[in-house]
């Protein structure tokens, strides 16, 4: 097939799981083409030997002060605002240079500003849409941010700062409605949506919807792989040190780790060098400062090397994974390839690739018993043997990348195929 490929991703595990697919599918003799933007981290994706030099769009979506006056002006009259006008202008441009390209399906990933992309509205392919997760910050509650509730009214109208915070409330939850109802539009506009796990596939439903189109539930799981050459297991000597994985972003719970470290003792605590793509700095520096109020030696680490990655993933004693509902989680698989249990808290679809005894340790989010499965592999060599033993085999069987890139195509030729005999 002639495959267009639009994403919009910043480096990461989205960007990794795409490189997987666009090689797999070059492999297999597929004609690709790579249409972004210039908010994407192209030089990380790094897929030029399989699909040429990207087809770019300008997009910037820096906002100042006149754009932010004037959004809430528009979101009285629930209208889009600049971002999500930019970013429609952006796709109007890249659907222009899809629909010359000859192509017979477009395959859309996701988008690093709004998650559920644009692009579907204005391709007239057949459309098969790669989604990470839904939009998380419109549609869970998330009650420290966009959701958060102003305090009772009582008492407190005559105070200027109440004032100005209940009327920003008011175009702020204008604008997020008209940003649910263009993700809505946007679900719509696709013909299969492909999802990482079930747990991301339950999310979606919540989200936008059972939708079904003639008995057939649009959303379809349809699971990664590990690349086992680029994890590879090297059979080092293991190091007492822990390591964590994931940006430095509150939902990946850093916090979490620290907490769980901490309830070892002093003179026993291994470190926690943990590696980040990238982050929020002021972020980086409050969990810095809570590691220091706790004794745990922290060593952020950003955007380290693959090779360097690959040395931390096979000399330490354990991943401890704290990410909070990730939807799937490559960094468990990746740890597993290297030979590296888990400790990982039982949420989202973690608790569809870590198996409790056998390729790592689960449990809730409580640092006393994530301190304690650390403890275990720190200290139980049988056991980080057996379960280092049963990752590598359950990478290999389950996880292989063979069968990912099998889903895959499998997907765009029913869609492709399909949509051009319905239209024939």
């Amino acid at each position: 097939m002639n495959i267009a490929i639009w994403h919009n991703l910043p480096s990461g595990g989205a960007s990794r799981a795409l490189h997987q697919h666009i090689k797999g599918l070059a492999e297999r003799g597929h004609q690709l083409t790579v249409y972004t933007t210039s908010m994407a981290d192209s030089d990380y994706l790094d897929v030029n030997q399989y699909a040429g030099a990207p087809k770019v769009v300008p997009l910037d979506m820096t906002i100042r002060i006149r754009h932010q006056y004037r959004d809430r002006l528009r979101s009285i009259a629930y209208l889009p605002d600049t971002q999500v006008e930019r970013m429609l202008d952006a796709c109007r441009q890249s659907a222009a240079q899809i629909e010359a390209g000859g192509h017979d399906v477009l395959f859309a990933n996701s988008c690093q500003t709004f998650m559920m992309p644009y692009i579907g509205r204005f391709v007239k392919l057949p459309k098969v849409l790669y989604l990470g997760e839904p939009n998380r910050s419109l549609f869970e509650a998330f009650p420290t941010q966009r959701w958060s509730a102003l305090p009772p009214a009582s008492g407190r109208w005559q105070d200027a700062t109440y004032r100005q915070a209940f009327w920003r409330d008011l175009f702020e939850q204008r604008q997020a409605r008209v940003r649910v109802r263009e993700e809505l539009l946007n679900y719509e506009s696709f013909d299969k949506v492909l999802v990482n796990s079930y747990f991301t596939n339950e999310s979606v439903v919540r989200a936008y919807g059972a939708d079904h189109q003639g008995g057939t539930q649009r959303c379809e799981v349809c699971y990664l792989g590990i690349d086992t050459h680029l994890f590879p297991f090297q059979d080092l000597p293991r190091q007492p040190f822990v390591l964590g994985l994931g940006a430095f972003f509150p939902h990946k719970r850093p916090d979490t780790a620290i907490r769980a470290l901490a309830q070892l003792p002093a003179e026993r605590r291994p470190p926690l060098i943990w590696v980040g793509n990238m982050g929020n700095s002021l972020y980086v520096n409050e969990v810095i400062q809570l590691s220091q109020q706790l004794g745990v030696d922290f060593q952020p680490r950003e955007r380290v090397t693959q090779d360097e990655l690959t040395h931390l993933l096979n000399t330490a004693t354990c991943l401890l994974y704290t990410s909070e509902l990730e939807p799937f989680g490559f960094a468990p698989l990746e740890a597993n390839a290297c030979g590296l249990p888990v400790v990982a808290v039982a949420e989202g679809g973690i608790r569809e690739t870590v198996i409790d005894g056998q390729n790592g340790l689960l449990f809730p989010r409580d640092p006393a018993q994530l301190a304690a499965g650390v403890h275990r592999l720190l200290h139980d060599s049988a056991l980080h043997q057996r379960l280092s033993e049963q990752g590598r085999a359950m990478v290999a069987d389950k996880w292989d990348t063979t069968s990912a890139i099998d889903r895959l195509e499998n997907a765009l030729l029913r869609v492709g195929v399909g949509q051009s005999m319905v239209h024939a």
